[in-house]
């Protein structure tokens, strides 16, 4: 099944129900504060159309205190962090806007429009392209790994990127033409749950990530109620009958 299919079933439920912890790939902290009227702002806000996704970046290059991660193209619903949008101007709207008392439904809130016609701007530069988060090719990329710099005998990368929110620009002549996108993403050095089962980026490079504490690796499951997954696990099971409860 196809994910633009799927998407209209948990677009329609996140729109009705945007929980109380953020989406950590696309960069949460699990911390929100009020605006300046004492609202909450909404965590997480859906768009549509064209963006960025670097969840296969698994080579970002460190540029002093940034990443360079070369992304998807993809267009696709998809999500947005309000705490990670980076024109200022235009996280000031989204979050007077959208709110938890009054959520902006789908396409909504004003980073969409930002996004979509090109005027999402960072230090004075406008982008035609910004990272954020949908689940394109969630199922053959997503083997998550615990990355603890902290643990004795770790082995693995000390920093990651986090991408959602980053500015995008398209590269010319692409050394992997399914990547045509870099973006400018941040860096962390936290515990991060490394992807395809691995804490070491590729060619030397560093993986764009999550933070460690989203994960249960106990259940194999997220802490925190991320849209759409449950969907997204359906899509990925095997073609065949479920068996039937005990009389």
């Amino acid at each position: 099944m196809r994910f633009q299919f799927l998407a209209i079933t948990w677009i329609t439920w996140l729109a009705m129900s945007y929980g109380p912890v953020s989406l950590a790939e696309i960069g949460g902290k699990g911390d929100r504060s009020t605006n300046n009227h004492g609202v909450v702002p909404q965590e997480l806000v859906v768009c549509t159309g064209w963006h960025a996704l670097c969840s296969a970046s698994t080579d970002c290059q460190m540029n002093g205190d940034k990443a360079d991660c070369d992304c998807l193209r993809v267009n696709e619903p998809h999500i947005v962090e309000t705490s990670e949008i980076q024109d200022h101007a235009v996280k000031r709207l989204t979050e007077a806007k959208c709110t938890n008392r009054h959520p902006c439904d789908v396409d909504q809130a004003p980073v969409c429009r930002a996004i979509k016609y090109g005027q999402y701007e960072v230090d004075k530069a406008k982008y035609d392209w910004v990272s954020t988060f949908s689940y394109r090719g969630w199922c053959s990329l997503y083997k998550p790994k615990a990355c603890d710099q902290n643990e004795p005998g770790y082995s693995g990368d000390l920093y990651w990127a986090i991408c959602d929110g980053a500015p995008c620009t398209e590269t010319e002549n692409p050394s992997d033409p399914d990547r045509p996108l870099r973006c400018q993403c941040r860096v962390e050095d936290t515990p991060f749950v490394g992807t395809k089962d691995s804490c070491t980026g590729d060619n030397g490079g560093i993986i764009s990530a999550m933070p460690l504490w989203v994960w249960d690796f106990e259940n194999n499951t997220w802490r925190i109620p991320v849209p759409g997954y449950e969907y997204v696990q359906g899509a990925c099971a095997p073609l065949k009958s479920d068996p039937l409860p005990p009389r």
